[in-house]
């Protein structure tokens, strides 16, 4: 197999929402779409964009995203706070329980590394 590459997606990209009981404030709408999957489907790729809002999200997998645009403030539960601006790159835990304060609608590109295959994702 030969190198597999992608463009930014223009906005917006097909519905991603969040579930109801995740939002804490606002009426956060997010989007996103998957890129690329390994062959094994345990690593993922894409991007997602959510308007503002506060919503909570929780960690069943390793993340590593990179914000491209929009602001975002993360709380990690019982924890430090992390504003994210385009350029930023963070990494989330499984198990990990977070914050998500969207200041300005973001988007981000993300690869998830899934103990299991991440299926109809």
């Amino acid at each position: 197999m030969g190198i597999q590459t992608v463009s930014i997606p223009p906005s917006p990209m097909p519905d991603m929402p969040l579930e109801a009981e995740q939002i804490i404030e606002g009426n956060p709408v997010s989007y996103g779409l998957i890129a690329m999957q390994s062959d094994d489907k345990t690593m993922t790729c894409g991007f997602w964009e959510c308007t503002e809002g506060k919503f909570e999200w929780n960690y069943t997998w390793d993340e590593f995203v990179h914000v491209l645009e929009g602001q975002v403030i993360i709380t990690e539960d019982g924890g430090d706070s992390h504003t994210l601006n385009p350029g930023d790159t963070a990494r989330f835990s499984p198990g990990m329980k977070t914050f998500w304060h969207v200041t300005k609608p973001i988007k981000k590109m993300f690869t998830i590394r899934s103990p299991e295959p991440l299926e109809g994702f």
